[in-house]
């Protein structure tokens, strides 16, 4: 996990060695960026994961065709005194939101202790590498949403988040055109009302 004032330097550097043979699923093969929402400013919303809201989503469109190979996003403990587990998946989208499914993961789902994440708040990136997984070819113009849920909780000393998911807010409208920020309430996934967009990148093999 690295600072956002390092991002571009590392994503530099990942870049050159993968470009070089540093890594990849076959020869010749390269790690590029693909989508994104990594604002200048600094986050200024943030979605909490609970049992009340179960679910946080950023939907995204495909902008080169490949593999999905990795994705960050920046996920931090919440303001609960417990800690607990979330879960991460990547699933396509059904009206313009997140397959309920979880089936539906191109990736395999990463369940998370929250206890690992960066500080409250803290704007880290956390990045995951799914390289290994099958079903992962995406294409061109296809869309997706990284999907953070809430699974369970390691005690019950309160009912606040185990977790946030850190944005920027839409309250001066849409940060980010090229997706949305969606939440679970209890009754399926729906647009955040807030139009907050949440920080990702996301990679892709070719």
């Amino acid at each position: 996990m690295f600072t956002k004032s390092r991002r571009m330097i590392l994503v530099a550097l990942v870049l050159s060695a993968l470009s070089s043979g540093g890594c990849g699923d076959t020869e010749g093969a390269v790690v590029i960026v693909d989508a994104e929402f990594d604002p200048v400013a600094a986050s200024d919303a943030f979605g909490g994961v609970n049992e009340a809201t179960t679910g946080i989503a950023q939907t995204f469109t495909v902008l080169n065709d490949g593999k999905f190979e990795r994705f960050w996003v920046v996920i931090t403990q919440g303001n609960s005194a417990d800690s607990g587990t979330i879960r991460i998946s990547v699933r396509p989208l059904i009206g313009g939101l997140p397959n309920p499914s979880i089936a539906s993961s191109i990736i395999t789902p990463i369940d998370v202790d929250t206890s690992t994440l960066p500080a409250t708040l803290v704007e880290t990136f956390s990045m995951y590498d799914v390289g290994a997984d099958p079903g992962r070819d995406v294409l061109t113009g296809e869309t997706y949403a990284i999907v953070v849920e809430f699974v369970s909780r390691a005690t019950s000393t309160d009912v606040n988040p185990i977790a946030f998911v850190l944005g920027i807010s839409g309250a001066l409208g849409d940060p980010y055109a090229g997706g949305s920020g969606a939440e679970d309430t209890g009754g399926g996934y729906a647009l955040d009302p807030t139009m907050d967009d949440y920080i990702f990148r996301t990679f892709v093999l070719q």
